[in-house]
């Protein structure tokens, strides 16, 4: 019995630092912080953007970063909501799937409503805590 107990705890850990990891994306997005979202990447983070060719975690924000210190293509996140569908956790792994909905102020000063489905591995650190491993997603839809 103290086997099952112990499953129990852990998972509910595991689904608490997920949560915590959650959290810190949305934070770091909202942001723009660069270097707290890489460090929220396993160090083997693989990104698959959509129409791309796979890439470095760390390289692909490193070329976000690059872009985004030119003001004048960058808009403001001014909302963002990850409304995940599906967690399972399988060991040191898990997947999640769902949806990423955000409100951007684009250059032009427009409002810009877009959702993106989202599909991420993630790999449990040495310190229990949880890094994206894996993520894919497609081209974001402007909502209407």
């Amino acid at each position: 019995m103290q086997e099952v107990t112990d499953l129990m705890y852990t998972y509910a850990e595991d689904i608490a630092n997920i949560e915590d990891l959650r959290r810190r994306d949305v934070a770091a997005s909202m942001a723009g912080e660069f270097e707290n979202l890489k460090s929220l990447m396993d160090e083997q983070c693989i990104v698959l953007p959509p129409d791309s060719e796979p890439e470095s975690g760390h390289a692909f924000l490193d070329r976000a970063a690059d872009s985004s210190k030119d003001a004048k293509s960058q808009g403001q996140i001014l909302e963002l909501t990850q409304d995940w569908e599906e967690l399972q956790v399988f060991g040191d792994f898990a997947y999640e799937r769902g949806i990423v909905r955000y409100t951007v102020r684009d250059v032009d000063g427009e409002i810009v409503r877009e959702t993106q489905r989202l599909m991420r591995i993630l790999r449990r650190q040495d310190d229990d805590s949880w890094r994206v491993y894996r993520a894919m997603r497609h081209q974001p839809q402007e909502v209407r």
